[in-house]
């Protein structure tokens, strides 16, 4: 088990934030053995939580640890159990797996089901996929407005997801009037929370001179940083290309202050940089 692995597991589960400090910092070979004593404990809670205690959370943790572990069969069933429970979070993952057919056949009608089920639970990363559905007409009648009114919905409340999805729509001009002064709002402020798909749509924005005059040493810091961060397979190539087209254009001293921009961008998302 690596460090980065046991950092992202104290973090997502909250139940044995020392360890981060422990895996991160393990100076030797002993120390490190000490660090997967440690994990392994963590990961007995865990277990002991959920089935002996009936928490809905360490459900869900051991459906993310299974499905890290590509065991989808497991995972649906700690979701399943968890979402019975009233976990908003699980609702959402089951969503996911029925709209993306993972390990079962793909099912668009129950994946609106359960994000709706998640959204009514308060989760908020379920209004964008919800809202997704109904822009195509996946598994719920097709309906523009219905998506709006959840992505505003998301937006009113923080969501980056939402924030994100609603920039896309007005970018694109897709069920409201084309407003790329709206579309560049709604990125930086899903961008700022360190969302990477917005971080490339803003980045692309800066690039390609949408609405804003062309910045390839902000484009580039953006894009970059997103794939340093981590991102959907969908955008990994388009961000890819459009650093390349970026880069292009810098002279040395230009991609010195990009490249540097971009790392600070990793660490935390500066205004300054966005």
């Amino acid at each position: 088990m690596g460090h980065r692995v046991l950092a992202t597991r104290s973090i997502l589960y909250g139940l044995a934030p020392l360890l981060i400090a422990c895996a991160m910092h393990s100076a030797n070979a002993e120390d490190f053995a000490t660090d997967l004593r440690k994990a392994d404990a963590v990961e007995r809670g865990i277990h002991q939580a959920a089935t002996e205690g009936g928490n809905p959370s360490a459900m869900y943790a051991l459906g993310v640890m299974s499905e890290e572990e590509s065991d989808e069969t497991v995972a649906f069933r700690w979701y399943e159990l968890a979402a019975e429970h009233g976990h908003a979070e699980s609702m959402r993952r089951l969503g996911d797996m029925y709209a993306q057919g993972r390990d079962m056949p793909q099912d668009y009608v129950a994946a609106a089901a359960w994000y709706r089920r998640a959204v009514d639970h308060s989760s908020l990363a379920a209004v964008s996929s919800l809202a997704t559905l109904y822009i195509y007409g996946f598994g719920v009648p097709q309906s523009h407005s219905a998506a709006t009114r959840l992505l505003e919905s998301g937006v009113r409340r923080g969501s980056p997801q939402a924030q994100n999805k609603l920039g896309t729509m007005y970018e694109s001009g897709v069920a409201v009037g084309r407003d790329l002064t709206r579309a560049k709002d709604l990125y930086l402020r899903s961008a700022a929370q360190g969302y990477t798909p917005a971080m490339v749509n803003l980045g692309l924005m800066y690039i390609e001179a949408l609405g804003v005059r062309r910045d390839d040493v902000r484009g580039y810091a953006l894009v970059a940083a997103a794939v340093a961060m981590g991102l959907p397979d969908d955008m990994s190539k388009l961000a890819s290309a459009e650093v390349s087209e970026a880069s292009a254009r810098l002279d040395s001293r230009g991609m010195a202050e990009a490249q540097f921009r971009a790392r600070r961008l990793v660490v935390t998302a500066s205004s300054d940089d966005l």
